[in-house]
């Protein structure tokens, strides 16, 4: 599948559609709860890890994730089994897209000159 081509099919009416496409009815069936979330918070239960902060925290899906890539198995496209309910930064985590913070270096109060 092309990148055309995959362009084309997110913005189809099976995939988009408010009511009847199939990425509001993965997120329905997930509740709109990130899955890798609720994964990392049992992993850390089942091995006795305590966590803290916003890892505690189960974060709402917005994206939904084709498990198997769209342009390696275009036949996998609407199957209910391929896709999985994840929040943007899960769903970054997965294609390697790491969001940095940017930091802004403090002026020094006197700028030294040799």
């Amino acid at each position: 599948m092309t990148d055309k081509e995959a362009k084309a099919f997110y913005n189809s009416k099976a995939w988009k559609d408010p009511a009847t496409g199939k990425r509001i009815e993965i997120l329905k069936r997930d509740h709109f709860e990130c899955q890798d979330c609720r994964r990392r918070i049992a992993d850390a239960k089942a091995n006795g890890i305590k966590l803290i902060g916003e890892d505690l925290k189960i974060r709402r899906a917005e994206e939904v994730h084709h498990i198997e890539e769209l342009k390696e198995h275009p036949e996998l496209a609407l199957d209910d089994n391929n896709l999985i309910s994840l929040c943007t930064q899960c769903h970054n985590k997965r294609h390697g897209r790491y969001q940095f913070r940017f930091i802004k270096k403090k002026k020094r109060l006197t700028e030294e000159r040799w």
